[in-house]
């Protein structure tokens, strides 16, 4: 995509950026691999029944680094201990590419039919934690994103670092300031950001796995959030904002959260929660659709109300065979509730 892409958005007050964060819980739905099948593609080491079940104890990430490490490792790695990693991760993530018959499996048992609804629902960016194109195919179901090419035709760089030329320098491990611009079909068609905030598949070295990447990822948007953006001259001056990365976007927007579990090993995410507690700047809001519901709330439930997120239930809240009612309700919620 050759034109100029901008997102401008208010930073307080009802043109703030209305923001969907989605998880693995949507293609959960429809049968996709969990984490731990994606895991299994990776691991490179045999245990016993007794020895997985003390490993899967672990959190996800450090999980990640030990099922990912041969037997006797060295102190320091190679060069090709590293590429070679970084080989199996490129193996797996093949898996997660859609093909032309996935495709037509997918439109004749209806699958993904979550993700049509995504054009429907006012938002001004997606996030999403998936390393697949699902969120994509909903806007552009008929589209091949296996293809680098078409993909490259919705591809946007934000990055204020350039090349000599003068171009967006490249994001290829880590894409804070890069994704996909996308319209909704209807009359008054939007265009809507979609951002890999994790990575995406068809490019391996931007999947963020293991505590080693998370920890880089989250210096990245550290130095974003406290480097990049100059807010307070900002919101002195003027009233909107053009923004250039999803952390920004987090920090000022209302956030509605479908899908995603946010696990306490999702260091990043709850740093940025605590941040944007702390930007006193910005009056945005985070709403968490919980599918568990108990009476007495649970660790992370009250975690989360720690960190200012509004728990939203509705009534297949609890219900173990509701899982697309669940999130076609809470669709639905957004849809009448967000600001637009």
């Amino acid at each position: 995509m050759t034109k100029e892409i901008e997102f401008i958005h208010h930073l307080r007050g009802k043109g703030r950026p209305q923001i969907l964060l989605i998880g693995n819980g949507l293609e959960r739905v429809y049968g996709s691999a969990s984490w731990n099948e994606l895991i299994d593609l990776i691991d490179v080491r045999k245990f016993s029944k007794e020895t997985r079940d003390e490993i899967n104890k672990l959190p996800f990430p450090v999980r990640y680094e030990l099922l990912a490490t041969f037997e006797n490792a060295p102190a320091s790695f190679s060069q090709e201990d590293m590429d070679n990693e970084e080989k199996r991760m490129a193996n797996a993530m093949i898996t997660l590419l859609p093909s032309k018959d996935t495709r037509e499996k997918n439109k004749n048992e209806n699958r993904n039919e979550l993700f049509k609804l995504l054009p429907t629902l006012g938002m001004d960016h997606i996030f999403t934690t998936n390393y697949s194109y699902c969120p994509e195919e909903g806007f552009y179901p008929d589209r091949e994103f296996e293809k680098t090419s078409i993909r490259n035709n919705l591809r946007f760089n934000l990055n204020p670092k350039q090349d000599k030329n003068g171009r967006p320098l490249p994001e290829n491990r880590f894409r804070l300031h890069s994704g996909y611009l996308v319209r909704t079909g209807n009359k008054n068609a939007k265009t809507v950001g979609i951002w890999h905030i994790h990575g995406e598949c068809g490019a391996p070295t931007s999947v963020i796995l293991g505590h080693d990447k998370y920890g880089r990822l989250l210096k990245r948007i550290i130095s974003v959030c406290d480097a990049e953006i100059k807010y307070k001259e900002k919101i002195q001056k003027q009233d909107t904002y053009k923004f250039r990365s999803w952390p920004e976007l987090f920090l000022f927007g209302d956030i509605y959260v479908v899908g995603f579990d946010f696990a306490d090993c999702e260091f990043d995410l709850w740093w940025l929660l605590r941040r944007k507690q702390r930007e006193i700047y910005a009056d945005g809001k985070v709403y968490f659709y919980e599918h568990d519901k108990r009476v007495v709330p649970s660790a992370k439930q009250l975690l989360l109300a720690a960190h200012g997120v509004v728990i939203k239930y509705n009534e297949f809240s609890g219900k173990k065979d509701k899982f697309k009612e669940f999130y076609e309700q809470a669709f639905d919620d957004i849809r009448k509730n967000c600001l637009h």
